[in-house]
C-alpha cells in the first residue's frame, strides 16, 4: 500500500540534515527526528512522550532555560551554542526555537539545530524504523473466506477463526452477514453480487471498509478485498478481511504527526523546501518563501522549475543526481550580484526516502550567510584591534588543556611572567610562579573548583616573575565540559601592578584618614550645607557625651553651642560683611572667613556641663570646587584657658602671691606644730588600743588588738621617718609627685584610725570610680585624708550613728574630692574666716588642737589646689578639695 503524504512528511522530517524536535508547553518531547536522537544518543522509546528538556540537557539546561522561557511566551529564539563532542572536538551549532501557537495560545515549540561548523548535515537513515513500520503492516493478520454466489461461506482459514472468534464449523455454510455489522451488509452484498453477474466486468474491487462483528458481539474496524476465482463448482469469491483497528488508530496518530511535521517545515527559521520526484513542492518553510520572494504565490503542487524558470541545466542535472541518491552541499560560496554586492550562500540538497531503498523526492536547505560572513570579517578585524589593545593594556590569554596535559600562554602572558618567548610552561611550573602561601592556595583552589564543578573565577593575585620581580595580576578563568567532564580551563591574564599599587596606597590613605577622623583626642563633626550633622567621630562622642546615632542625620551644631555666643559671633560677622547673618549661616560664613574660621567656642555636653574648645571650621569641596558640606575640628582647651586665667589673675594679684609665699614660709616655721599633730593621731590611737586591751577579757579580741598595735606602731615609725624627710623637702613638695590611688590612701587611713573606727562604729562609704587616681605628693595626700576623716570621726554627733561619704569626680579637667559627714557641723558665720587658721578650734573636744585643718589647707595649696567647706550646725560638714 502506497504511503500517505502525511507518512511521507514524517519520514521526510527524519531526512532533514538539521536537528529537529517538537516539545509541548510542559517541555515534554513529542517528536524528534533521527538527527536529534543521534546527536543526544537517545532512542525514540526512551525520549518520545517521556523525556523532558531538563532531563535531556542535564547540567546544561540552565544555559537553554532563558530561551525556553521566552519561546513559551511566544517569542522566536535564535542563538548560537558551543558544543563539545564526545571525541573532544568542539563544534558550534545554531539553534532556533519557534513557538507553536494555536488560538492565540502557545502549545509547544519547534527546536531546530543546525551544525554551522562545517555546514554539513548528518545523513540520517530511517531504514530500520521504516522496515519495522513496514513489517508491522505486512505482518497484519488477514482473515480469508471463500463464498459462493449465494453468499454462503464455503471455506475459512485459521486467521478468520482467530479474528472473528468462531470455529471453522460455525462459519461454514453461514452467510457473510454473520461477520458484518447491519448497516454495512447491504453495500457489501451489492459488491459481492457484481462478481456473479455476467454483465458486470470482473475486476478486483477496491478495499471495502466496514465494521466486523466478533462472536462475542464486539465490533471492530475491518477492510475487505474481493477477488473472483473459477472452480469446478462455478465462480467463487475470495474475501480477504483484515482487522484494521490498529491501523486506523495509527493513521489517526500519523495524521496528527504529519500535521506537526508540516508545522516543522512551515515554521522552520531556515530556508527548507520539500519536493517530490517530479520536483514539485510538497512543503516549504516561511523563511524559504521570504528568501525567494514567494509570499503571495501558491507553490505546493507546482514544479520548482516553473516557479524559477531561470534554473539552468547544470542545476537540473545536479537535482537528478540527488534523486538517484547523491548529496550536494556547500559550506560557503560567494556570488557576485548585478548591483556589485557579494552574497554568501550555503546549501544542502539531498534525497528523502519513502522506504529503505525508495527515494520519494528531495530536501533543499539553503541559507544566506552574507551577514554571518560579514560578521566573521568584522570579528577578524576586531580581534586584530583587540590583540593590539591587549598588548597595550598588557592582557594575555592562557589555556590549560587537561586531555593533552598542556598549558598554553600567549606572548603577553609570557611577558608578564618575564620568561623567554620560546618558554613552554607546564602545569607544575605554571602554578609555582604564584607567591607561596595564601595566593598559591587561592589559585589552586579556584582551578580545582573550575575543573570539578565548572565554577568560574576572577582573582587578583601576587606572583613572582622568572626574574624575581613581584607582580600583581588579574586571572579570569572558566572551564569547558564535554559529556560532563572538564576538557580545558582557559581565560585571560592581566598585569594590574600599577592599579593594585595605587589601590593599596589609596586604601592606606583612607585608613589613615579614618584613624584621623575617628581619633578620640579631637572632636570632628561634619555637616551638609543645610547644617544637618553627617559625621560625628569618637572624639566628639567622648567630648560631648552624645552617641553618633543621636546626632547624625538628626541634629545641627546648635545643639552643642551656647546660643548667646553664636549670636555674638553672628553680630560680628554681620558687621564685617555688611549684611545680616544668622542660624547655621554663621558657621558657614566662619568657614569661608579666615578671620573667623579658627575661634574659641564654648561646647555644651549632654549633661549640661561646659568646656572651652578651639574650633577650626573648614568647607568641604567637590571636584568642581563646589561646597557640599563643612567640617569642624575642635580641641579641648579648657585647662589651658583656665591656666591662662590663673596666670592673668596671678599677674593682677602680685600682692596676693607675695602674701601666699609669706604664708608658706610661716607654714615652714610652724612645722614643729605640724609634726606634733601628725604624731598625735597614731599616739592617741595607741592609747585607745591599750585601754581596749586592758578593759577586755576576750582572748580573741586581745589578739586582734595586739595585731592592731603592730600596725599602728609601724605607721608611727613610718610617720616619724617621713616627717624627718619632710624637713628636707617641705619646700619641694610639688617635685615629689607620684600616681596614687584614692582607695589605697583611704585603706591606710582606716588602718591608722582603726581604734577610733571600732569605738565610734562609724560607717565609711567611698566611691572613687569617676576619678580613681591622682598624681600628687603621697605625704600630703595621706595627711589630707588623715585630718579630714579623723575630724569627721572626732566631731561626730552623739544623736546618730556616724556616716562619712567620700567620692571623686572630674570637672573641667580637675579632680574634685568631696568628704561629707553627718556630725556636729560648724557655724561658718562665726568661725568661717578662722576655719583654717593655726591653733583655731570650734568645739570643746578635749583632743581639738587647731592644727589639722591648717595643715590640710597648706598641703593642698602647696600643690596648687584649693579647699572649701559647706556646713550646718547639727547636720554635718562637707569639705570640697579641688586638686
Amino acid at each position: 500500500m502506497q504511503a500517505s503524504s502525511k507518512q511521507i512528511g514524517l519520514k521526510a522530517a527524519d531526512q532533514i540534515p538539521a536537528l529537529l524536535a517538537y516539545w509541548d508547553k510542559n517541555e515534554i518531547c513529542r517528536f524528534a527526528n533521527l538527527a536529534y536522537l543521534e546527536w543526544y544518543g537517545k532512542s525514540q522509546e526512551v525520549m518520545i512522550d517521556k523525556m523532558s528538556k531538563q532531563e535531556l540537557l542535564g547540567p546544561k539546561y540552565g544555559l537553554h532555560y532563558p530561551y525556553i522561557r521566552e519561546v513559551l511566551k511566544g517569542n522566536i529564539q535564535s542563538f548560537d551554542m558551543e558544543v563539545g563532542m564526545p571525541n573532544g572536538e568542539l563544534k558550534y551549532s545554531h539553534a532556533t526555537y519557534t513557538p507553536d501557537i494555536e488560538n492565540g495560545n502557545v502549545i509547544g515549540f519547534t527546536a531546530l539545530i543546525a551544525d554551522i561548523t562545517i555546514r554539513k548535515q548528518l545523513e540520517i537513515s530511517n531504514a530500520k524504523s521504516e522496515k519495522l513500520f513496514s513489517n508491522l503492516l505486512e505482518s497484519a493478520p488477514d482473515a480469508i473466506v471463500i463464498i459462493n454466489s449465494s453468499g454462503t461461506i464455503q471455506l475459512a482459514n485459521h486467521q478468520a477463526t482467530a479474528i472473528f472468534g468462531y470455529s471453522k464449523t460455525e462459519l461454514l455454510r453461514k452467510g457473510m452477514e454473520l461477520l458484518i455489522q447491519d448497516e454495512y451488509r447491504a453495500e457489501n452484498n451489492l459488491q459481492i453480487e457484481k462478481y456473479f453477474n455476467p454483465s458486470t466486468v470482473k475486476s478486483i474491487e477496491k478495499d471495502l471498509n466496514f465494521y466486523g462483528i466478533r462472536k462475542n458481539g464486539e465490533k471492530f474496524r475491518a477492510e475487505m478485498s474481493l477477488s473472483p476465482t473459477q472452480s469446478e463448482d462455478g465462480i467463487l469469491l475470495m474475501a480477504s478481511i483484515r482487522d484494521i483497528t490498529a491501523r486506523v488508530k495509527m493513521e489517526t496518530e500519523l495524521a496528527e504527526s504529519n500535521k506537526r511535521n508540516s508545522i516543522f517545515i512551515q515554521q522552520a527559521p531556515n530556508a527548507i523546501a520539500m519536493f517530490d520526484k517530479e520536483m514539485r513542492y510538497m512543503a516549504a518553510s516561511q523563511k524559504w518563501i521570504e528568501d525567494y520572494g514567494l509570499k503571495d504565490r501558491e507553490i505546493v503542487g507546482h514544479s520548482h522549475y516553473v516557479i524559477f524558470p531561470e534554473i539552468g541545466d547544470e542545476w537540473k542535472q545536479k537535482h537528478q543526481r540527488c534523486l538517484k541518491g547523491e548529496i550536494n552541499q556547500c559550506d560557503e560560496a560567494p556570488f557576485e550580484r548585478a548591483d556589485g554586492s557579494t552574497q554568501w550562500l550555503t546549501w544542502d540538497v539531498r534525497p528523502w526516502y519513502v522506504s529503505e531503498d525508495h527515494i520519494g523526492g528531495l530536501l533543499m536547505y539553503t541559507a544566506d550567510i552574507t551577514a554571518i560572513k560579514e560578521k566573521e570579517q568584522e570579528k577578524q578585524r576586531i580581534e586584530e584591534i583587540l590583540e593590539t589593545t591587549n598588548t597595550i593594556a598588557r592582557i594575555g590569554t592562557w589555556e590549560m588543556n587537561l586531555r593533552q596535559e598542556k598549558l598554553l600562554w600567549s606572548s603577553i602572558t609570557r611577558e608578564i611572567h618575564e620568561v623567554q618567548e620560546d618558554f613552554v610552561p607546564d602545569l607544575a611550573t605554571g602554578i609555582n610562579f604564584y607567591k607561596e602561601g595564601k595566593t598559591r592556595d587561592l589559585i589552586s583552589k579556584a582551578v580545582s573548583e573550575a575543573i570539578e564543578k565548572g565554577t568560574p573565577f576572577d582573582l587578583e593575585l601576587e606572583l613572582v616573575t622568572a626574574k624575581g620581580n613581584p607582580v600583581w595580576v588579574r586571572s579570569i578563568g572558566q572551564a569547558a565540559f564535554v559529556n560532563g567532564k572538564c576538557q580545558r580551563v582557559y581565560g585571560i591574564f592581566q598585569d594590574i601592578s600599577s592599579i593594585k599599587n595605587a589601590e593599596i596606597n589609596l586604601n592606606r590613605a583612607n585608613e589613615e584618614l579614618k584613624v584621623i577622623l575617628n581619633s578620640e583626642s579631637v572632636s570632628i563633626i561634619g555637616t551638609d550645607t543645610a547644617g544637618l550633622i553627617t559625621h560625628f567621630n569618637k572624639g566628639a562622642a567622648k567630648m560631648l557625651q552624645y552617641s553618633s546615632s543621636e546626632m547624625i542625620g538628626k541634629q545641627s551644631p546648635a545643639t552643642i553651642h551656647v546660643h548667646e555666643e553664636v549670636v555674638n559671633i553672628g553680630a560680628k560677622l554681620s558687621a564685617q560683611l555688611g549684611h545680616p547673618i544668622s542660624g547655621f549661616d554663621i558657621f558657614a560664613a566662619c568657614a569661608k572667613n579666615k578671620a573667623f574660621n579658627t575661634l574659641e567656642w564654648t561646647y555644651v555636653r549632654k549633661d549640661g556641663s561646659k568646656l572651652i574648645v578651639l574650633l577650626v571650621i573648614t568647607p568641604l569641596k567637590d571636584a568642581h570646587g563646589g561646597t557640599y558640606g563643612y567640617l569642624g575640628m575642635a580641641t579641648d582647651i579648657s585647662e589651658r584657658v583656665e591656666n591662662q586665667q590663673k596666670l592673668k589673675e596671678a599677674k593682677e594679684n602680685l600682692e596676693i602671691l607675695a602674701e601666699k609665699l609669706t604664708s608658706q614660709n610661716t607654714q615652714l616655721a610652724n612645722f614643729a606644730h605640724i609634726a606634733s599633730h601628725n604624731l598625735r593621731a597614731p599616739a592617741s590611737n595607741l592609747n585607745a588600743l591599750l585601754q581596749h586591751y586592758n578593759s577586755s577579757d576576750d582572748p580573741e579580741l586581745k589578739d586582734a588588738i595586739i595585731g592592731n598595735f603592730e600596725t599602728v606602731s609601724n605607721h608611727l615609725s613610718s610617720t616619724l621617718d617621713t616627717l624627718v624627710d619632710t624637713l628636707k623637702i617641705q619646700d619641694e613638695g610639688s617635685k615629689n609627685m607620684e600616681i596614687l590611688y584614692f582607695e589605697e590612701i583611704l585603706a591606710k587611713t582606716k588602718e591608722i584610725l582603726v581604734a577610733h573606727i571600732r569605738e565610734s562604729e562609724v560607717q565609711i562609704i567611698a566611691d572613687f570610680s569617676k576619678a580613681p587616681k591622682i598624681t600628687f605628693n603621697k605625704i600630703f595626700l595621706e595627711s589630707v585624708f588623715l585630718n579630714l576623716v579623723g575630724n569627721a570621726i572626732k566631731y561626730r554627733s552623739p544623736d546618730r550613728k556616724p556616716i562619712i561619704e567620700l567620692k571623686t569626680e572630674y570637672s573641667y579637667n580637675r579632680i574634685i574630692l568631696t568628704i561629707a559627714d553627718n556630725g556636729l557641723g560648724i557655724d561658718l558665720k562665726q568661725h568661717g574666716k578662722n576655719l583654717f587658721g593655726l591653733n583655731k578650734t570650734f568645739h570643746k573636744h578635749p583632743e581639738a588642737k587647731g592644727i589639722g585643718l591648717f595643715l590640710t589647707k597648706n598641703h593642698i595649696e602647696a600643690m596648687g589646689g584649693a579647699i572649701t567647706v559647706r556646713s550646718e550646725v547639727g547636720k554635718g560638714t562637707t569639705f570640697i578639695v579641688k586638686f
